[in-house]
């Protein structure tokens, strides 16, 4: 086999992502405070949603054929290199202004997600995406390694994942990531997400446990896959009200928290916790197989900023396995997406064959 032929990024690698975290949950369940571990019913009904989600994917895979797809021009270097300065200026002055550094203290992190961070961190990750996408220069990991460092500060795993696996996705792609790069860049990524949950886990005033970082990421899968379980008897009962909460006000997972297990926390319930709480099963069937169909067909449109674009939105599909899809920031990235697909709706053509 020939791994370099390979693509380790195509949409599958999200059924992969699904399963891994799958077995760490169920692995976890047995390890730490949980009585019992996850029930059968948790295991079928997220390989049933994996199903869906390949079907989505193998359904653009035969029926689609994608040529000649359009390149977009009108971004200068200079502009991107500008816009992403002034994300990192902008995260900078919100550290400022709460007060202090979120991630030693978990006081000032639950203010962390200010309005100036959901500018600043969805502007960042576009910029510097594609920025790497159309004017590539070893200059610019400069700016993605002080990215992760500033948004990190604000004590959350995903902003870190979210710029150091799309960038790495990005530079993938464009065929930059050598074998010894790749090692480095990969073990940046998880040295880096390990070290911020466990230095924000410690700063919880109330925290009595004691996990080692390793032992902190079977937990939290546990955790997160214990909640879908107890998500999964409840299904349909909230009606859409997760939904609406997403694109108006308020907070959804913090919602989940309170409506499933009746105390108040920020609930990571995974990709199919809310969807279920909202609609059931058919809401869960619906949602994989439109998540399969849409990175299946940006996968295909991955030119130029296109690349970019496919790298944030599978790296926060792939975040969202843990804490669900209630970000409208990331809901923007999809937007994003549907806006390639217009553009380039002309060189889109079905496959006669």
């Amino acid at each position: 086999m020939n791994l370099e032929k390979i693509d380790f990024f195509q949409p599958f690698i999200v059924v992969v992502a699904i399963l891994a975290f799958l077995i760490m949950g169920y692995i976890g369940s047995f390890n730490y405070r949980f009585e019992d571990p996850l029930n059968s019913e948790v295991i079928l009904t997220i390989i049933f949603a994996c199903i869906v989600f390949s079907a989505g994917i193998l359904i653009i895979k035969f029926k689609i054929n994608v040529e000649n797809t359009k390149e977009i021009d009108f971004l200068s270097e200079k502009l991107l290199i500008t816009l992403t300065i002034i994300a990192l200026f902008l995260q900078s002055l919100n550290l400022v202004l709460i007060g202090g550094i979120p991630l030693f203290n978990s006081t000032l992190k639950a203010n962390a997600t200010t309005n100036i961070w959901r500018i600043a961190y969805p502007l960042f990750l576009i910029m510097i995406n594609i920025l790497l996408a159309k004017y590539y220069s070893r200059k610019y990991l400069v700016l993605v390694l002080l990215g992760a460092i500033i948004f990190g500060l604000n004590g959350y795993r995903t902003s870190v994942l979210g710029i150091l696996g799309s960038s790495f996705i990005t530079l993938y792609y464009l065929e930059k990531i050598s074998g010894k790069v790749g090692i480095i860049f990969i073990a940046i990524i998880i040295m880096g997400i390990m070290a911020i949950g466990y230095i924000a886990s410690k700063s919880i005033a109330t925290q009595t446990w004691t996990l080692n970082p390793l032992e902190l990421i079977f937990y939290r899968a546990a955790f997160t896959l214990e909640l879908f379980e107890k998500i999964i008897p409840l299904a349909g009962t909230t009606h859409g009200h997760i939904l609406s909460m997403i694109f108006s006000s308020g907070s959804p997972r913090t919602f989940v928290g309170e409506y499933v297990m009746k105390y108040t926390f920020c609930a990571t319930s995974t990709l199919f916790g809310p969807v279920m709480l909202d609609f059931g099963l058919i809401g869960l069937t619906v949602q994989m197989l439109v998540m399969g169909l849409f990175l299946s067909l940006i996968h295909k449109l991955k030119k130029g900023i296109g690349v970019g674009i496919y790298s944030m939105i599978l790296t926060h599909t792939l975040i969202w396995i843990e804490t669900g899809p209630t970000d409208i920031m990331i809901w923007f990235l999809y937007l994003i997406g549907f806006i390639l697909i217009l553009i380039n709706l002309n060189y889109i053509n079905l496959n006669k064959n």
